[in-house]
């Protein structure tokens, strides 16, 4: 299958191109929060704010790099290290959990999805100020996603096929609809204090919480929308799911780099809004 090879190949070079936005984003933001942090102890990022910040850019970053290095590896394998030994590119690309090393590449991914989302589901709940509703919503959601996930990881170590798992499906979907809550949720209560400081003090005090609005959508919508084409390439098993497959991680870490860099330049939302 030609268009399989085609498709396995291309997103690996799209996976290389979303690692250097990846890289060069995750080296401005620990320059941001250590800036953030030197200019004003009593700001909104204040030490430990700023030095868990950086400790969660440096572990996504790390955990991004090997997924990427166990990706390309396997890429060289298909054409390359495993030519004339009686496995066709096709072959090794639909059965890519005999080797550890994609297990290993699954595996990162799926732990770097758990950290991004904690803190999706930390910010969410901070903004909401605690509301009961949305603590259980938000954290239920994110309890199941760790669940399927393990599963996920539990059958990539017994060298399933990986386009055939109905778990990674589920964990998709699942996925894609915790970040559409935390986006609609956040921005709905942007928009409820807006609408409130433009009552009391007048439009042009709420032009801050539109751009808050406005950033919060555009970072997200790259994400989610890549999402949603991978999830429905994934249920009708499209080859259009490798140009996404390996980089889909990449760019959820890449639109919540966006979001961090406006936490350290202090243009942050945070529990002020809620009261």
């Amino acid at each position: 299958d030609a268009w399989l090879e085609k498709s396995r190949l291309d997103g690996m070079i799209l996976d290389g191109f979303t690692y250097g936005i990846f890289f060069l984003l995750s080296i401005q933001s620990v320059i941001a929060i250590y800036r953030g942090i030197r200019r004003s102890s009593n700001g909104k990022l204040g030490k430990r704010h700023g030095y868990i910040l950086i400790a969660y850019v440096l572990v996504t970053f790390l955990l991004g790099t090997i997924g990427v290095a166990a990706n390309a590896r396997y890429t060289e394998d298909i054409w390359i290290n495993f030519r004339g030994e009686g496995r066709t590119p096709e072959d090794l690309i639909l059965n890519e959990f005999d080797f550890w090393y994609n297990r290993l590449a699954i595996d990162s991914q799926e732990i770097m999805v758990w950290i991004m989302d904690l803190l999706l589901l930390y910010r969410c709940i901070i903004i909401w100020n605690y509301r009961p509703w949305v603590v259980i919503l938000m954290t239920s959601v994110y309890l199941t996603i760790i669940g399927l996930s393990i599963a996920v990881m539990i059958s990539a170590g017994r060298s399933a096929v990986f386009f055939n798992l109905h778990l990674q499906l589920a964990f998709l979907a699942l996925s894609c609809s915790f970040n559409f809550l935390f986006t609609l949720l956040v921005c709905l209560k942007l928009l409820h204090a807006r609408k409130q400081i433009k009552d009391v003090l007048g439009p042009e005090h709420a032009t801050t919480y539109t751009s808050l609005t406005a950033t919060l959508v555009e970072s997200t919508a790259l994400y989610f929308v890549c999402d949603l084409i991978f999830l429905f390439a994934f249920a009708f098993h499209s080859n259009v799911q490798n140009l996404i497959l390996l980089e889909n991680c990449l760019i959820q870490a890449i639109s919540q780099l966006l979001i961090i860099l406006r936490v350290a330049q202090g243009r942050d939302y945070d529990r002020t809004v809620a009261t």
